[in-house]
């Protein structure tokens, strides 16, 4: 453990205010409900918002809804996602199928999704990936002739919007996620948006079943988000990152997680989040703009959105030429504290708990970002020397490294499978 300037990979700060505020959600819990649901609903210009514990409890609540509609048993996720995806699903007691995504755009691999789109499909999810807008309208238009519904995850693009139509406002129902490292937080949290009636009655009579938090709970998640923002200034998060035991940016696959109504001290924490939520895109945006300018002439491949989409950039996700390249990149921020993250694991194909099930579903081009994808951090605690640094620090590495792209043999093999798949015109 190192006392340095250390960055968190993300980090959406709240000041004393906002925590007051949570507090004053338990004197006026129905109020400060109602609020942020009017607020929401303004906002997004959605007929029917639902607030519960977490955006995977809002996932895993929009399935059974969905569920109860239809019928039908298998939803489409893309290959490389959070590990909170496909748990929710299984949660659901639902069946995952995989689809491979564009390594540089994150949307679908739109000729497979062609092939799998069919009448065991319940839904597809639109994953708008460290806020990195993907192509929900063609999504939809491919569903829609088919009868599935297009659930659009906006968990780590809340701001984003394409054309001026707000992320989530795009597919048949849409989720938000208040976690800690997302746009912005309550410490954990989740909220649902439809303008479909249909679904707004499903979801509601689903949401009708939920337990309420308890007040204990209330407490603790108001504390936790307390200590958090003591210790997530960038003079003090060397602190919590030196202890293995916290487990921070750790993903896990777990399905045992709680779905309950959102309580009004964490609606009560986002009582200003219109006010946090701009001033932290713009800082996203810019922060982004500036890394991706330094990095022009670099090697390094970035993902960019396809469409005409205003991304928010929760985290700038680079390509890196090879593994060890991203190994040896993230060895340095952690001996300088740069915030560089890892991202995920694996793809989803290769989750312990879902390999079994998963292992005939080739997501190649998943598995290679896996392997070489690193995220850098955008957030508005970064200083104009912390972005020069992080720069500095992608390019020696890539001068040191000098090396081409290698694959693990899995993603060979995956590949060779694909490129034997029939196209779809």
């Amino acid at each position: 453990m190192k006392a340095q300037r250390t960055l968190p990979p993300s980090a959406a700060p709240i000041d004393w205010r906002d925590l007051i505020q949570g507090l004053v959600g338990l004197v006026r819990p129905q109020t400060t409900i109602r609020q942020r649901e009017a607020e929401f609903r303004e906002y997004f210009g959605v007929k029917h918002v639902w607030f519960v514990s977490s955006g995977k409890a809002a996932l895993s609540l929009i399935l059974q809804a969905l569920h109860g509609l239809s019928g039908r048993q298998k939803v489409v996720v893309p290959g490389y996602t959070c590990f909170s995806v496909p748990s929710a699903v299984v949660r659901a007691q639902l069946s995952v199928a995989l689809c491979d995504v564009d390594p540089l755009s994150f949307d679908f691999d739109f000729d497979q999704l062609t092939q799998m789109t069919d009448s065991t499909v319940l839904c597809v999810l639109a994953t708008h990936l460290l806020g990195i807008g993907v192509d929900v309208p063609r999504i939809v238009k491919l569903c829609g002739q088919r009868g599935i519904f297009v659930v659009e995850d906006v968990a780590q693009a809340f701001g984003g919007d394409r054309e001026g139509r707000p992320f989530g406002t795009m597919g048949d129902v849409a989720f938000l996620s208040f976690g800690r490292g997302k746009n912005i937080t309550c410490g954990s949290g989740g909220a649902i948006f439809s303008n479909d009636d249909r679904i707004g009655e499903a979801i509601t009579r689903e949401y009708a079943q939920l337990p309420e938090e308890s007040v204990l709970g209330m407490l603790k998640n108001w504390l936790e988000v307390a200590a958090t923002q003591l210790l997530i200034n960038p003079s003090r998060y060397w602190l919590p990152a030196g202890l293995p035991f916290l487990k921070l940016g750790e993903t896990k696959f777990y399905t045992d997680f709680p779905v309950t109504r959102m309580d009004p001290v964490r609606a009560g924490l986002l009582r200003r989040w219109k006010e946090r939520l701009a001033r932290a895109t713009a800082s996203r945006v810019a922060h982004a703009e500036q890394v991706l300018r330094s990095l022009g002439s670099s090697p390094v491949q970035t993902i960019k959105p396809s469409g005409r989409d205003h991304s928010v950039y929760l985290r700038l996700p680079l390509l890196m030429r090879s593994k060890q390249e991203k190994e040896a990149l993230c060895r340095v921020s952690v001996e300088q504290g740069l915030g560089v993250s890892s991202m995920y694991p694996s793809s989803v194909q290769y989750i312990a708990e879902l390999r079994e099930k998963l292992s005939s579903q080739d997501v190649p081009q998943s598995t290679m970002i896996a392997e070489r994808l690193v995220t850098l951090p955008t957030h508005e605690l970064l200083s104009a020397r912390d972005l020069a640094r992080i720069c500095s620090a992608v390019q020696d590495v890539q001068r040191a490294e000098g090396v081409g792209t290698t694959c693990s043999p899995e993603v060979r093999e995956g590949q060779r499978r694909v490129s034997e798949r029939p196209r779809v015109s």
